[in-house]
């Protein structure tokens, strides 16, 4: 979810499987509803018209003879003429529950036939108690479904069934039923399901078609954007010069407008530094020539640290001039030039340098201060070391850590952090005036890493640099 062209994506599909859902869930259900209204007002007219051709006479259901041939057209319009269970209709007695006439047998009396014993099981019924002028029309599962005389309708397992009641007295009360298979209805409910899946699988392909249009038109400007801040990044160029659409094209012009005032910013601090350098290098000289003449070893310590405290204010100054885009600069090439430096300071001490760092190590750093912080801390692992001074790189997400390991005497066991801090030092008997660290730590904080004071693998000191990449 980090990328926009996921969220993009997602964000549709989400909005879209959603409105189908809900769109199509709504179709169905009117679609469905209306289907059965629409049966059931086929079924109550049926059924009507059937009770207009039925007569009943001293307890028995007959035909008149003659209204026979209509009845038979009848009986053939409406698929009542078919020995299936697709559709049949019957009158059934409401107490006992046997059934007097089936379409199936229109015109023979099945009370005083073969069916007159268990008649329920011959032929496929529902278990229903309409009152007395009372219809109702239903998708019911029938009782039993084994009818001898009837053959069953494959994957028909539900019917529309619609049921109308009625009275003779003092027979008693009888109920008209016309059943119909639901596979139909089943059938279509079936085809809108699949048209629903259908219009979703489309509409997914057209999302994702739309999303490659999208991200040609929207993302491709971004990513363009992107390259030409790290073309300025690597120094390939200066200014973002690519033409952008509106939404981009003032984050363009404050980009181009903050590095344009960062790098006048650097060149007036660079003149004043020069300035003051130049303005301050006279005065010391002097002083200088007057201490060695003198031989007097105050004033030339005093003079010696007014010319520490003077660098290190203005490495100061150096290390807060750091522009706002700082390109990636490799670790390696500038170890191996302090390395072969450091050798030849040192050569007159036999002990091992070793590089276990990458040509893939990488960190935001100028030049120049890598130079600076690398070359203090590796000089003073070359100078405190017995017999081994190893750096290591490697990387952890976006940082980058170099450790810096010697098997000299180590940090003090005490708040060894206070060796950050200008002036301390934890060799009192050399030379300097334990600026070093101090002004490695402000380079690195100012890039926004930090550096730790460790125990090295070599039971000496560690110095762990995280650098951002």
């Amino acid at each position: 979810m980090n990328s926009l062209k996921s969220r993009q994506f997602l964000s549709a599909l989400a909005i879209i499987f959603l409105g189908i859902l809900v769109l199509g869930g709504a179709l169905f259900y009117v679609t469905q509803h209306k289907m059965l209204q629409n049966e059931k007002a086929a079924l109550s007219k049926t059924g009507l018209e059937l009770l207009g051709f039925i007569e009943f006479e001293k307890g028995k259901f007959i035909i008149d003879k003659s209204a026979k041939n209509d009845f038979l057209a009848f009986l053939i319009k409406n698929n009542f003429s078919k020995l299936t269970t697709e559709k049949f209709a019957y009158i059934q007695h409401t107490k006992s529950r046997n059934i007097v006439w089936h379409s199936q047998y229109p015109f023979t009396d099945i009370s005083e036939s073969r069916f007159s014993n268990d008649k329920r099981k011959v032929f496929t019924t529902f278990h229903l108690n309409m009152p007395s002028n009372v219809e109702d029309t239903d998708i019911l599962h029938p009782e039993d479904t084994q009818g001898r005389n009837i053959s069953k309708l494959d994957g028909a397992e539900n019917y529309i069934v619609y049921a109308r009641g009625f009275s003779y007295k003092p027979f008693g009360d009888y109920q008209l039923i016309l059943a119909k298979s639901a596979a139909a209805l089943q059938k279509g409910h079936n085809e809108i399901i699949r048209n629903i899946l259908l219009l979703f699988l489309i509409t997914t392909i057209l999302v994702l078609i739309s999303q490659l249009v999208s991200s040609y038109l929207v993302i491709t400007p971004i990513r363009q954007f992107e390259k030409e801040i790290h073309r300025i990044e690597s120094g390939e160029q200066k200014l973002i010069t690519k033409s952008y659409p509106t939404e981009l094209a003032a984050v363009k012009s404050a980009v181009n407008a903050l590095i344009n005032a960062e790098k006048g910013q650097k060149q007036r601090y660079r003149d004043a530094l020069d300035d003051l350098a130049h303005s301050l290098k006279t005065p010391l000289s002097v002083l200088q020539n007057s201490a060695d003449r003198s031989e007097n070893d105050t004033i030339k310590t005093q003079v010696q640290r007014m010319d520490d405290i003077i660098a290190y204010q203005l490495r100061r100054a150096v290390v807060n001039d750091h522009g706002t885009i700082v390109k990636q600069q490799a670790v390696r090439p500038v170890l191996y030039r302090l390395k072969e430096s450091l050798l030849k300071v040192y050569r007159d001490k036999p002990f091992e340098f070793v590089i276990n760092v990458d040509e893939f190590s990488k960190c935001r750093m100028e030049e120049d201060d890598m130079m600076e912080v690398l070359g203090n801390l590796i000089n003073n692992a070359c100078r405190f070391c017995e017999k081994i001074v190893e750096i290591t790189a490697t990387q952890n997400g976006d940082i980058l850590i170099i450790d810096i390991d010697d098997d000299g005497m180590g940090f003090p066991d005490k708040n060894p952090s206070e060796l950050l801090q200008r002036g301390i030092r934890a060799d009192s008997q050399s030379d300097g005036q334990g600026i070093g660290l101090a002004v490695s730590t402000e380079i690195i904080e100012a890039i926004g890493g930090k550096i730790e004071l460790l125990i090295s693998p070599y039971v000496g000191a560690r110095v762990r640099l995280h650098l951002p990449t």
